[in-house]
């Protein structure tokens, strides 16, 4: 009773799960209460997905209760990706008795340490052994979500005090969230953004989490400066603005553009090697602002490391600077990279049918819709080239490059944004991750189209095993009837094998606000990463 006051007091009014043995109690106070919408889940990693896509499309707490031992553990790679991808979800998962952890009696669920397995995948582990930890124990946790750089939680109790009357009703506390407010000295940050001509903004998830649209518009236009983007960050400023021009890690004008520059200010990115380094990205001159040092230096060597609260030191900036003396020259140098940007992707186009159906995607989901795509051939190129103009427009597993993320996460937005389109993109191998939430959607009344790709493969590994071994192995997949798995759980389907025939059923789909399911017969051969 006392934890569930303290999340609704922290403004949580959704929760998802899966009731066990050893969590009975907090489901009676669940049930007592009436008021906070449970969503019954069928597997603990899709639930933990759905926290997480929950999380990033309200930009509040996503959480999730799992059950002890096994049931924590299906939580990992979800909580995993979550971590990755700064995205705040707080798993509440129970434990044996107090009095017999640690004691290997074989109790039932008995996982030796079983918080130690949530160290390095969430910001923070709190583990309650008395009625005395549960408020303030609790409150932290809460607290650490959305404090300085956002991530999941990890809070745990033991099922002897899930079930324990503790008497009088306490009087609580409130739910207190201190943000760091010091700005660093910008002194010299300063002086070397008013001597760069050239200067490039690359912007990042953190900035997203934060909500730092308007800032990032304003120092861009400011400083006449391009910008580019880390894949979750897409959409941040709208794609069609003309001092947007894309992904950080294509190649070509954007590669060029990026190594041309004799400024890179790095807003809210970690720079990590697989979002950029890998992929060939140079960054000359380096300012890095973000939540705190942790990435600082590790991939990309910077002049300035600005760290703090993000949102407060750009704008510091922002009031510092002045439009510079050659703005218009910085501004045809933008026009011009754009209009090379935009005749490689119009080659590209005609040269790769993955851009076709792309086009029809963003033709049929309405500008204000979140596309979610799973780690899937198509959802390689919406990485690249899907237009998104709104920030977590596009949303997709960046965090640990998980398969199976899709759907799951898109049924979390879904209730986050029950208004919004909402869309998702997965291949067949990542489906049957997560088929059986179908039946989620249908017992919560939640709609909305997934397109699975059906190549009957794990398409990016048969793409990989042939460029590095010449030839295939184990990379074919048996698969369903989708259509008749789909219409199994009363849900329709429908299969198509071309552009217009995606475009047609995506719109009768999105139009009936029912889950549906589309399944797409194509073959995707190549990921966009080794060309472009």
């Amino acid at each position: 009773d006392i934890l569930l006051e303290i999340l609704k007091e922290a403004g949580v009014h959704t929760i998802f799960g899966i009731p066990s043995i050893h969590n009975l109690g907090l489901y009676e106070a669940l049930r007592k209460d009436g008021s906070v919408r449970h969503i019954l889940c069928r597997h603990e990693t899709t639930a933990t997905h759905m926290a997480d896509g929950y999380a990033r499309e309200s930009g509040t707490p996503g959480v999730v209760i799992t059950s002890t031992g096994p049931g924590a553990g299906y939580a990992v790679p979800a909580l995993q990706e979550a971590y990755g991808s700064s995205s705040p979800v707080l798993m509440i998962t129970t434990n044996i008795a107090a009095s017999k952890i640690g004691k290997g009696l074989g109790t039932l669920h008995e996982v030796k340490e079983q918080d130690v397995i949530f160290k390095n995948i969430t910001k923070a582990v709190f583990t309650i052994r008395t009625e005395e930890d549960i408020e303030n124990l609790t409150r932290e946790a809460l607290n650490t979500l959305q404090l300085g750089r956002p991530g999941p939680a990890y809070l745990e109790v033991p099922t002897d005090l899930m079930n324990r009357e503790i008497g009088a009703k306490r009087d609580l506390g409130t739910n207190k969230t201190v943000q760091q407010t010091d700005l660093p000295d910008l002194k010299e940050a300063i002086t070397l953004i008013k001597n760069a001509e050239r200067p490039l903004l690359v912007v990042g998830t953190a900035a997203v989490r934060a909500c730092m649209t308007e800032e990032v518009v304003n120092l861009a236009e400011t400083l006449a400066a391009p910008v580019i983007f880390t894949p979750s960050a897409r959409g941040l400023i709208p794609d069609k603005h003309p001092l947007a021009l894309g992904n950080c890690a294509r190649s070509g004008t954007i590669r060029e553009t990026a190594s041309s520059s004799d400024l890179a200010l790095a807003i809210g990115t970690r720079l990590r090697e697989v979002d950029a380094k890998r992929r060939g990205l140079v960054l000359p001159h380096l300012i890095h602002v973000d939540w705190d040092n942790e990435w600082t230096d590790r991939n990309f060597p910077s002049n300035i490391s600005l760290s703090g609260d993000m949102r407060g030191i750009v704008r510091a900036l922002i009031k510092s600077l002045e439009p510079p003396l050659d703005r218009e020259r910085r501004l045809q140098r933008v026009h011009e990279i754009s209009l090379k940007i935009q005749g490689e992707e119009a080659e590209i186009s005609r040269n790769h049918r993955e851009m076709t159906y792309l086009k029809v995607i963003r033709h049929v989901l309405p500008e204000e819709g979140t596309l979610v795509v799973d780690n899937t051939q198509l959802g390689y190129w919406s990485e690249y080239f899907y237009p998104c103009n709104v920030p977590g427009g596009w949303m997709g597993a960046k965090g640990s490059a998980i398969i199976g993320f899709a759907f799951a996460a898109a049924i979390g937005a879904k209730i986050a944004s029950p208004e919004k389109p909402i869309l998702a993109v997965i291949g067949d191998g990542g489906f049957l991750y997560s088929t059986q939430e179908l039946a989620t959607c249908l017992k919560h009344g939640i709609g909305f189209p997934v397109i699975v790709v059906n190549n009957k493969s794990f398409g990016i590994i048969a793409y990989l095993q042939k460029k590095f071994h010449k030839c295939e192995y184990e990379s074919r997949l048996m698969n369903p009837d989708f259509v008749a798995l789909a219409n199994a759980y009363g849900i329709a389907a429908r299969r198509v094998t071309s552009p217009d025939g995606l475009g047609q059923a995506l719109d009768e789909a999105l139009s009936s606000g029912e889950m549906r399911i589309i399944e797409l017969l194509e073959d995707f051969p190549e990921p966009p990463f080794g060309k472009y």
